[in-house]
């Protein structure tokens, strides 16, 4: 089977071993992919690719698509090298509305309680991908945390991850134009996915009696406290308590937007009492 671009794709034909492929950035991606015979067996074209715990890291190429048409290239541990025509922020626009519980908002209130400003990770606990310049960008590149075993602050605002090592080979992910203080936003994102981790493992155990236990093996970011300073036990702050919150906010925003359009001040107080007044018991949750 071949592309528009005449390069021969194979199913899950995983990452070269070669040396001089082991060392991903954009720079090498321009450099080879599509150049080098050598490299074509690993290169497949996958627009709907899903973010899934296989992918390494997503190159966004977005402002200038890579071979004048791919607008992403992603890194799979399993599928190779992956290009796409959609963003990255398209990519993980689907993680988050059909994969995701609660999608952006979950995360978002994870960080607002740790008083973090800056939005860079997307956890689950086990998983964590991290956005090199914040998400709230529209063109961004991502490297999974949880393939990851170490990192570099280059110079230039540069920064290189390391990943673990599978089947005896490891791979470096170089990113550029990284955002400052780079270092303390991977330290808050792992306490991020930490948390998630946490809250996630008590609410589980506490209400439908299962533990979730980290895998043994190779260990990655989200498993060397050394990186970060993880928070002590949180068993105040609750799946529950949170979703109640997310929930209470939802309805605040229904009713301001319906205030809004009917041109009508907001009673905050009145809403409160309609609201209290509408959870009947048999609808409590």
């Amino acid at each position: 089977m071949k592309n528009s671009l005449c390069l021969d794709l194979f199913p899950n034909p995983g990452l070269p071993t070669q040396n001089k492929y082991q060392h991903f950035s954009k720079d090498m991606i321009k450099k080879k992919v599509g150049k080098e015979k050598e490299l074509e067996s690993y290169i497949s074209e996958d627009s709907s690719y899903c973010v899934n715990p296989n992918m390494f890291a997503l190159y966004d190429f977005k402002k200038e698509p890579l071979l004048g048409k791919y607008q992403s290239v992603i890194v799979d541990r399993k599928e190779g090298i992956v290009l796409s025509k959609r963003s990255s922020k398209a990519h993980f626009h689907d993680l988050l509305k059909y994969k995701l519980l609660m999608g952006l908002t979950f995360q978002k209130e994870i960080a607002r309680r740790l008083g973090y400003k800056d939005r860079h990770v997307i956890s689950t606990g086990k998983l964590a991908y991290f956005s090199i310049r914040g998400y709230t960008k529209a063109s961004n590149d991502w490297v999974s945390l949880h393939l990851m075993d170490d990192y570099q602050i280059l110079g230039n605002r540069s920064i290189r991850f390391k990943s673990i090592e599978l089947n005896g080979v490891t791979y470096t992910f170089t990113f550029a134009n990284c955002c400052r203080h780079i270092r303390s936003k991977i330290a808050e994102s792992l306490r991020h996915n930490n948390v998630v981790f946490k809250v996630s493992n008590y609410h589980l155990k506490h209400t439908m009696g299962w533990s979730i236990y980290r895998l043994r093996g190779k260990k990655s970011l989200l498993d060397k406290e050394e990186y970060f300073t993880p928070l002590p036990a949180i068993e105040f702050f609750t799946m529950k308590e949170i979703c109640a919150d997310l929930m209470n906010q939802k309805h605040s925003k229904y009713g301001k937007m319906m205030a809004e359009l009917f041109q009508l001040d907001f009673m905050k107080e009145d809403h409160k009492l309609i609201y209290r007044l509408s959870q009947r018991d048999d609808s409590l949750f």
